[in-house]
């Protein structure tokens, strides 16, 4: 009788401490929204979890051997957050990039399928916005996280949704994307008193860029 109650409260015990661990360890990764998880943060957390369900079940470990390699996943994710944050190539390795679907009431069909995204489920999602057709659509934006952003014609300010600078980084692509090249985009900035390296942010809009300005540290 005493062995068992023991073991009751050997994993009462354990559990509190699991329960502290996960919110300390998804305190020091960061704060994010479970819909904005990348495919690495999912990852990490379920490898976490199994983790921790293995130490709790085990009796006859200690689960203070789980906390080793939980505190190691806990280190590389943001050790690996810290360089996707500094590079926007290798973000787009990890997360992967948001695909236009929808342009100017225009359905990407090859980017759908290649997408394995599905006309009901498309259609869906413009009747959830109150839009009864593509046309209506100026962009329509399959997220990396999974979630399809449509931004309605009659509210949309932008030529392109993607922006032409991210933390001071040109992104080509997009540049082709609008039928611009480099030099007109350091121009176009020029003529704002900024470069490319200074913007943190930059959008090209119906009335001309929209810059935003990088914080000098």
């Amino acid at each position: 009788m005493m062995e068992e109650f023991a073991s009751y409260m050997e994993l009462m015990v354990k559990c509190i401490i699991v329960y502290f661990v996960i919110i300390f360890a998804l305190r020091l990764m960061g704060k994010r929204e479970v819909g904005e998880l990348s495919v690495f943060d999912v990852v990490i957390y379920l490898v976490m979890s199994e983790l921790l369900a293995i130490s709790i079940t085990d009796t006859h470990s200690s689960i203070f051997r789980s906390l080793v390699p939980i505190a190691v996943l806990a280190l590389m994710q943001i050790a690996i957050s810290w360089i996707l944050l500094k590079s926007k190539r290798i973000r787009d390795l990890f997360d992967g990039k948001a695909v236009i679907l929808i342009r100017d009431g225009c359905i990407d069909q090859q980017m759908m399928r290649k997408e394995r995204y599905s006309i009901d489920d498309l259609m869906s999602q413009l009747h959830g916005k109150d839009l009864s057709s593509p046309d209506e659509v100026a962009f329509a934006i399959l997220e990396n996280n999974g979630t399809l952003s449509i931004l309605p014609k009659k509210s949309c300010r932008v030529r392109y949704p993607h922006p032409l600078i991210s933390d001071g980084v040109i992104d080509r692509e997009v540049l082709r994307s609008i039928g611009k090249d480099r030099e007109w985009l350091i121009q176009q900035l020029g003529k704002q008193g900024t470069t490319a390296e200074a913007v943190f942010l930059c959008l090209y809009q119906k009335d001309g860029l929209f810059v935003i300005r990088r914080q000098l540290h």
